[in-house]
């Protein structure tokens, strides 16, 4: 279970960085620039890394779906609070 939290983590983490290469893709199967907002690319690339780590979760054999998702919001959201509380925004 701890596994597929850390899997989630890592989507979530790395949903940003997968921005480009996912609408590179998009455009290389449509042959065409794609017309998608920011939010839609951005929500689009957090899905398929979210499906890539619920495929290797299923792998390794600890596919639970709810650590896979608690895994995600901390890693959507938890850089955020640590750079919240770090530059002294938390009181």
């Amino acid at each position: 279970m701890l596994g597929t939290v850390i899997l989630g983590i890592l989507a979530g983490l790395g949903a940003q960085y997968a921005e480009p290469h996912v609408k590179k893709a998009m455009e290389a199967m449509m042959l065409a620039e794609v017309p998608i907002s920011a939010m839609e690319l951005r929500l689009f690339s957090f899905s398929v890394c979210l499906v890539a780590a619920a495929i290797l979760a299923w792998l390794f054999g600890d596919g639970s779906a709810l650590a896979l998702a608690v895994g995600a919001a901390i890693g959507v959201f938890g850089p955020r609070v640590i750079d919240r509380y770090r530059n002294g925004g938390g009181e």
